[in-house]
């Protein structure tokens, strides 16, 4: 893995943009995924979404973001290479900066465990939009709780052990999901572990399935950079609900 001056370094020698990121600017959700990469490696970062009208302008006008066609935030870009959805960015950024296991299997085994963590976190944001997906949980509050009730009863179990048996896997469930270093996916799997506490304090709680996913929570909770994130006013906080 690349340290953060190797990677200022490896930046300056090649494009001086920093990064652009797009996102609403009044929500963490999808986007924490990639700025916890950025912020793990202190790659430079800029938020081009300040308010709902910029949404308005890159994503819905006639002059929506130009280049490869986007459909929906996140986006990263610098120079003429903009890229969305988040799994992607994060394999991207991954294989780009070093965030990516050694071995060519073990490669193939985080895409894998990447699209089941996107997987879990789509199942669980639909929960709190089981009425209309596209509109805000407060308009549907009653109607959709039977569909959370019924994620946190039968689906929450079955991911978390299954999460937890991938980690243990490797090493016990001592250290990272593959081999001895970081990667794009540990830091996936930390957040969808927060977002899954935020959104459903109570399963997250009397879950006794992980006890090992808790400690590998806490474990990268207290890296460094990641610490130091989560406590700046960089950091938006979850809103608690829709994994968001």
């Amino acid at each position: 893995m690349l340290h953060t001056q190797e990677v200022r370094m490896t930046e300056e020698a090649g494009q001086t943009e920093e990064w652009e990121l797009f996102y609403h600017h009044f929500l963490i959700g999808r986007s924490a995924y990639i700025r916890l990469i950025f912020e793990e490696l202190g790659i430079p970062y800029k938020d081009m979404i300040k308010s709902k009208e910029d949404i308005m302008k890159y994503f819905y006008s006639k002059d929506k973001l130009a280049g490869f066609p986007v459909l929906f935030p996140p986006v990263i870009r610098k120079g003429d290479f903009q890229l969305g959805q988040t799994s992607v960015i994060c394999k991207y950024l991954g294989e780009k900066y070093g965030l990516v296991p050694d071995n060519e299997q073990d490669k193939w085994r985080a895409d894998m465990i990447n699209t089941e963590l996107h997987d879990y976190l789509a199942q669980g944001r639909l929960a709190f939009h089981g009425i209309n997906p596209t509109v805000s949980y407060f308009t549907q509050v009653e109607e959709t709780k039977p569909y959370i009730e019924r994620f946190a009863a039968e689906r929450i179990p079955k991911y978390l052990s299954y999460f937890e048996s991938v980690l243990k896997y490797n090493n016990g469930g001592k250290g990272f999901l593959f081999g001895d270093k970081l990667t794009y996916v540990d830091l996936t799997l930390f957040w969808v572990l927060k977002a899954t506490e935020a959104s459903y304090p109570d399963a997250w709680k009397s879950a006794d399935c992980c006890p090992l996913l808790k400690l590998f929570r806490d474990r990268i909770d207290r890296r460094p950079n990641i610490a130091a994130y989560l406590n700046s006013d960089r950091f938006v906080p979850l809103e608690n609900n829709s994994m968001m």
